[in-house]
């Protein structure tokens, strides 16, 4: 039985007429395409990457080994692609049968494993005469990131009325980003093809990817219903939370080494410490504060200083950064970095951070 969460109410007529007002999507998107195209072919050329008077080059065993690498590199991040798609559209589609906690880590997964796809592309060096090629897969690879991260900070908002108008837009940007990147990735297939030409490789093909399950995600009025019937059977339960990120903290002057449980950093005439902070919760959170207190052996008094972070979506990470404190060189220094506590914060143990270290002489 699918598990009930309580009702709710339809979209009202003022937010049915947001989700009307993007009827010209497709040729929108169209012309986004060739725009990011023309840019990629520019940019190729300029580089020197652009290589149609080329003559075919005759290739030497350790070249047709290092193609067929790449092929087979690339082959496993798009299965990887098409797969995080389907365990993406899979959670949409069973949103009923889930709880909220189910929905919330799918979501998060989808967006961690597409991240990864990204970075790995990016990593990669493609063989000679690929590059332009690569160019498209990486923008592909970029688009389908962003479109996981917009969309499930969208959808919780969406289901507790915050921001519901920007949020419903979000989610439908989501599903154009999808549909743009399944069009890039044709041009992907096809100047892949272009360059195996070059080097007389003919029919060099590779896996087909679309994304977007299904068109209809790109009208409005299906964006609409399926919000409706998500609220319909969704009783969301808030959580909120934010937290430190320990292993994120950066000095400059940079960290050296460690010794007796103090960070060692070079000698200079300031210190500026970053740190990331996260919201760990399923609520965005506005002007959440971080503060910094710090204390040096031999001052009676801790220096106190405080930022905020405008707004952070559940999920998201944000760097705050701590610029132009005094150096005490060959002291003893102690930092304690907090952040918030939000209303209602679930978990208080990790909202701060503290870190001992001592500058050069």
């Amino acid at each position: 039985m699918p598990k009930q969460r309580g009702g709710s109410n339809p979209p009202s007529p003022t937010r049915k007429k947001v989700l009307l007002e993007g009827r010209g999507r497709r040729d929108v998107i169209i012309i986004l395409i060739l725009l990011i195209i023309i840019s990629i072919v520019i940019v190729s050329w300029l580089s020197g990457l652009w290589s149609c008077g080329i003559n075919k080059k005759f290739l030497t065993d350790k070249e047709k080994l290092t193609i067929a690498d790449y092929i087979n590199s690339v082959s496993v991040l798009v299965q990887h692609s098409n797969k995080i798609s389907i365990n993406f559209f899979t959670t949409i589609n069973k949103f009923k049968d889930l709880s909220n906690e189910e929905i919330e880590q799918n979501l998060s997964d989808t967006i961690e494993e597409s991240r990864i796809v990204y970075e790995n592309s990016i990593e990669m060096n493609p063989p000679q005469y690929f590059e332009v090629a690569h160019g498209y897969l990486n923008l592909v690879f970029n688009i389908r990131n962003k479109s996981y991260e917009s969309f499930k900070p969208a959808l919780f908002n969406v289901l507790k009325d915050i921001d519901y108008e920007k949020s419903i837009k979000q989610i439908a940007e989501s599903f154009i980003n999808m549909y743009m990147s399944d069009e890039i990735y044709v041009y992907f297939q096809d100047e892949l093809k272009k360059a195996g030409e070059k080097l007389d490789i003919n029919n060099l093909t590779i896996i087909d990817s679309k994304i977007l399950e299904n068109d209809k995600f790109l009208s409005d009025s299906i964006i609409a219903s399926m919000i409706a019937d998500f609220k319909s059977v969704t009783n969301f339960q808030e959580r909120r939370g934010v937290a430190v990120v320990l292993q994120s903290i950066n000095f400059s002057p940079k960290i050296i080494n460690e010794q007796n449980n103090y960070l060692i950093i070079q000698k200079g005439s300031q210190v500026s410490i970053s740190i990331n902070i996260e919201n760990q919760g399923n609520v965005s959170e506005q002007n959440v504060p971080v503060k910094l207190t710090y204390e040096v052996e031999g001052e009676s008094k801790p220096a106190k200083f405080e930022q905020k972070i405008d707004l952070i979506n559940p999920s998201e990470q944000k760097t705050v950064t701590f610029l132009g404190l005094k150096a005490y060189p060959d002291k003893k220094c102690k930092i304690t970095i907090e952040a918030g506590p939000v209303e209602n914060e679930a978990l208080l143990t990790n909202n701060s951070g503290v870190f001992n270290f001592k500058m050069e002489k």
